[in-house]
């Protein structure tokens, strides 16, 4: 969190000491008004402080007041030019709303004026992985791991992510201890609620009362996955609530998911002790956090245990570390038991596939050839992951088929011009004509993309340190087969999960020299790749059972329960 960076960089050494402490105390109990009133009396006692417009100027933010927030971060520089905070969080404002070459000037700046500011360097790194800059992300990626190598732990787990702990290869033991570091600062002094075993709930209700928790209830990838699937659980045995603390977006999905569950919390302006107390009354018995590490989430509010039995699931591709989180959601594809080891949670298996998904926005009609940008005899390859996740190897396994295909194109999400321009130099270095590189342009709505995307003969999944999740998802609703290898973390599994669940195991490869054999082989193939999306269009396979995935769900929440009311202590559910 934010808090975080500011109270590392200016609590010890700030000059209005009592008043800062206090608004970072306050805005940690999610109290932002009273926060923002006391910073503004600071202000007016020290009109060029850059630390008090620092902190005015997240705060601000934090109300969704951007303008005045920005302001005052400008107005921090303007006192102080080297106030790395400010060039910090003013990054994080340009880059949320697309403007990444500020973005990147000014994480720079920051890490210029504070080479220790880790979480400046952090998100430097990954904002140049977002516009596939390799080289300069790599750099910063070294310095991570120097410091990582050269600081005891207890210093620099609190500088890096859990996300960021999985790109730079840290072991899965360093990397679960990373998330613990933090789960265990998300709790520091909270006080759990006082509950008395099982008797805090009504054992008697028939209904086991399951709370899903989130930010995502939106036009977002949970959202998309999850909006029709709460309405298909089985009211005779389960009551169904959300607790929202995002945006409403006014989308269809949000609408889905509020008429598809029996309460909708509206809970933005809930702090979280307010947040966990309403969760506690409504005697939620299993409460599914879907956002873990992520960023704006609510562990605080897990911290306190509102609900006997807490779940990770679908929004965290890793452990959370969190001795109050007891479970984590997934399937033997995606986690193995030889991986059990990376998870601070018990293991909730679920047969086939763990990733609930919903097909209604897939039901187009046109021809998507017809009405397709690309020639009708081109092999169309894509893949819609965050360039993010793109690896210089990634990319360089994909101008070889290229090159292994005359006639095939690769078609990429629409991208700012700066990773348009890097991925292109970097196919002209790799001796492929630039223009087979396509890249997207953004549709209207979710039903539009799944649409054009049936033009798709064969999409190429990362094969590193993230690869598609909800893309993958996207992909098979779409009739498009995914080529992916699977890796040794989670985060590296999930398309093998989903392709197996589609029955097509044989595009889940070995290693990536298969798998450029393979898309080769494929491409060049127009009869296998017509037969295999005329099989996905059957939606016969067990990924596509939407009823089904969520009885699968069901059935280990009710396992979940039994073992808590019965006491039991077992491993993998």
């Amino acid at each position: 969190m934010l808090w975080k960076v500011l109270r590392a960089a200016f609590g010890p050494r700030a000059r209005p000491d009592e008043s800062i402490n206090r608004s970072l105390a306050l805005r940690r109990e999610g109290r932002l008004r009273e926060a923002e009133q006391l910073l503004r009396v600071t202000a007016a006692q020290f009109p060029r402080d850059a630390v008090i417009a620092t902190n005015l100027g997240i705060v601000l933010l934090e109300q969704d007041q951007g303008e005045q927030g920005v302001a005052w971060l400008q107005r921090a520089i303007e006192f102080e030019p080297r106030c790395a905070p400010a060039h910090y969080n003013l990054a994080n404002i340009m880059r949320a709303s697309g403007q990444r070459e500020q973005a990147l000037q000014h994480y720079k700046a920051a890490t210029d004026a504070d080479p220790a500011f880790a979480h400046a360097r952090e998100e430097l790194m990954h904002c140049l992985l977002e516009v596939c800059d390799w080289d300069r992300a790599g750099n910063e990626a070294d310095a991570l791991r120097a410091m990582i190598a050269g600081e005891p732990a207890a210093k620099w787990m609190r500088n890096i992510s859990p996300l960021t702990a999985v790109y730079l290869g840290l072991d899965s033991a360093l990397v679960k201890d990373v998330a613990a570091y933090h789960a265990g600062d998300c709790a520091r002094g909270i006080e759990p609620l006082a509950r008395n075993g099982a008797a805090d709930v009504d054992t008697r209700s028939a209904r086991l009362r399951i709370g899903y928790l989130s930010r995502d209830f939106r036009d977002h990838p949970v959202g998309h996955l999850l909006a029709h699937a709460f309405a298909l659980h089985d009211r005779t045995q389960f009551e169904i609530h959300a607790f929202s603390y995002g945006p409403d977006d006014g989308s269809s999905y949000r609408s889905a998911i509020m008429n598809g569950v029996d309460r909708f919390v509206d809970a933005r302006a809930l702090t979280d002790s307010e947040l966990a107390a309403a969760i506690a009354a409504a005697g939620i018995h299993v409460l599914v956090d879907l956002a873990g590490h992520t960023n704006g989430n609510r562990m605080p509010v897990l911290a306190r245990r509102p609900a006997p039995v807490q779940v990770n699931y679908l929004g965290f591709s890793a452990t959370t570390g969190a001795s109050f989180i007891d479970y984590f959601i997934t399937d033997p594809v995606a986690t193995p038991p030889a991986l059990a080891a990376a998870f601070s949670e018990k293991l909730a298996y679920v047969p086939h596939c763990y990733m609930v998904s919903d097909g209604t926005d897939a039901d187009g009609t046109e021809d998507a050839v017809a009405v397709s940008q690309f020639p009708a005899d081109a092999a169309v390859f894509c893949n819609f992951n965050n360039a993010s996740r793109i690896t210089r190897d990634d990319f360089r396994a994909w101008m070889e088929i290229l090159r292994g295909v005359p006639h095939g194109v690769l078609w990429l999400q629409g991208a700012h011009e700066l990773t348009v321009r890097n991925l292109r130099n970097e196919a002209r270095a790799c001796e492929v004509d630039p223009e087979r590189v396509v890249f997207a342009q953004r549709t209207p709505s979710k039903r539009a993309h799944l649409e054009r995307l049936r033009r798709a003969d064969l999409a190429l999944d990362t094969v590193g340190w993230h690869n598609g999740h909800s893309s993958t998802s996207d992909a098979l609703w779409a009739g498009v087969p995914v080529l992916t290898v699977p890796t040794q973390q989670f985060a590296g599994r999930v398309a093998a999960s989903l392709m197996t669940a589609a029955d097509m195991p044989e595009l889940v490869r070995r290693d990536r020299s298969d798998y450029v054999h393979t898309a080769i082989r494929l491409g060049n193939d127009r009869a296998w790749l017509g037969a295999t999306k005329r099989k996905l269009a059957e939606r016969a396979a067990p990924f596509f059972d939407t009823r089904m995935r969520v009885r699968d769900l069901e059935a280990a929440y009710r396992q979940m329960w039994s073992e808590f009311s019965g006491g039991g202590q077992s491993g993998a559910v």
